[in-house]
């Protein structure tokens, strides 16, 4: 049995709601996090959402793949060009985006941006995805630390986005679910203000046997980063599994 909560929210500094989710009953999940200037973050993961949300309406389920979860993204991509074009002073817009399938007991996703994916499975927090952003290039070649890394000046600059180049990279993958586990989306709102191990702990506070727990977590979550200041927006999508 999948269960399934996703909340959206305006932090407490920025005065646009520049990230974007869709959440529902079936097997799609997406999210994305918007940039470019006065109303150009806001209009560009809407873009990205509905476009991806577009896509799989065509796309059957049972043909879901790691190849059509990056197609998905690379329609967004397409579509959000599209409007730069037809939209000059929004040329700046772009937008970090993940989409995410289910299909029975496998989870497939792809992924631009630092937006991220975590598992979740007997109190051990697993981030998924891969940042593609200016400090983790840093990281990974051993030119500054994990403590330095949160303290750059450049710490919110991605790689790669939605509507910036019609050459995108994107990452995906696949993950097995097993009994009790959870799947956790969000967006930079979210890890921006909270440590992993803050999230783990919040995650093995609960049994997400029922939808009120699932998003008690949920508001726990959003509690605890508006307590930390949100200074940005904050999007998370939480997704529970039961082997029946």
């Amino acid at each position: 049995m999948i269960r399934v909560y996703g909340e959206c929210r305006k932090g407490l500094v920025r005065k646009l709601n520049e990230d974007y989710i869709y959440v529902s009953n079936n097997p799609y999940f997406i999210l994305a996090d918007g940039m470019g200037g006065y109303k150009g973050g806001q209009i560009a993961s809407r873009i990205a959402v509905e476009s991806a949300k577009d896509f799989f309406k065509e796309t059957p389920q049972v043909s879901v793949s790691e190849e059509v979860m990056k197609k998905s993204i690379l329609y967004a991509n397409k579509i959000i060009l599209e409007q730069k074009k037809d939209y000059p002073n929004l040329n700046q817009m772009g937008s970090t985006l993940i989409t995410v399938a289910l299909n029975k007991d496998k989870i497939y996703w792809a992924h631009v941006g630092d937006s991220r994916i975590y598992y979740f499975k007997n109190g051990i927090l697993k981030q998924i995805t891969e940042d593609h952003s200016f400090v983790m290039n840093l990281l990974k070649k051993g030119k500054i630390t994990i403590d330095e890394a949160k303290k750059h000046p450049r710490r919110n600059e991605i790689t790669r986005a939605v509507g910036i180049n019609e050459d995108l990279n994107v990452d995906t993958g696949e993950i097995r679910l097993e009994k009790n586990s959870v799947i956790l989306i969000c967006s930079d709102g979210l890890t921006g203000m909270l440590e992993d191990y803050t999230i783990n702990k919040v995650l093995s506070e609960y049994k997400f046997n029922t939808d009120e727990n699932l998003k008690n977590c949920a508001e726990k979550l959003m509690e605890l980063v508006y307590d930390a200041g949100a200074s940005d927006n904050i999007s998370l999508i939480l997704i529970s599994y039961e082997n029946d």
